[in-house]
């Protein structure tokens, strides 16, 4: 079997023909790589192009790799009349802050999270749902991350108007 010394400065490590690296450099220029290559996504992601380009890798992720994971819900024949349905009801107004918003604007939510709700039944109730724009959704479910679902559970739609209106 052929052999060469790792082409890093200084080491006298003996591996096989094809490599360049011993197992120990190999690894460690790897990970260097991976800290510089992280770097280099958050500088990037500062710009517009930067910008750009996390929006369209997270809409293939949305559109490929998300359904997967149990979203399926959002896209079933009875989510899809249940929230036709809520957005007809509150006559597609946004119940922060009161304004009428075109249907794309406009989110179905969970008051108390469906991951929480145990049954199908308690997932579809309609006075568990409300309509939100994207930028009181996003707040929502930000706020959302932070809180326990011990607390989640018990939240009522008025805290989270006095809390999403601040």
């Amino acid at each position: 079997m052929r052999l060469h010394r790792c082409a890093e400065v200084g080491c006298r490590e003996l591996i096989k023909v094809g490599y360049d690296y011993c197992d120990k450099h190999y690894s460690k220029r790897l990970a260097d790589y991976h800290v510089k290559r992280e770097q280099t996504q958050a500088l990037a992601s500062r710009t517009l192009r930067g910008q750009q380009h996390v929006l369209e890798r997270n809409r293939d992720y949305d559109s490929s790799k998300r359904q997967e994971l149990g979203h399926e819900f959002y896209h079933s024949k009875q989510w899809t009349k249940i929230s036709q349905y809520i957005k007809q009801r509150d006559m597609y107004v946004d119940a922060i802050n009161g304004r009428a918003y075109d249907t794309g604007d406009l989110i179905v939510d969970h008051i108390v999270p469906r991951r929480l709700l145990k049954t199908k039944a308690e997932q579809y109730n309609m006075d568990n749902l409300w309509l939100l724009t994207k930028s009181h959704h996003n707040h929502k479910t930000a706020i959302e991350n932070k809180l326990s679902d011990n607390k989640l559970s018990h939240l009522s739609r008025e805290w989270w108007l006095k809390v999403l209106k601040d």
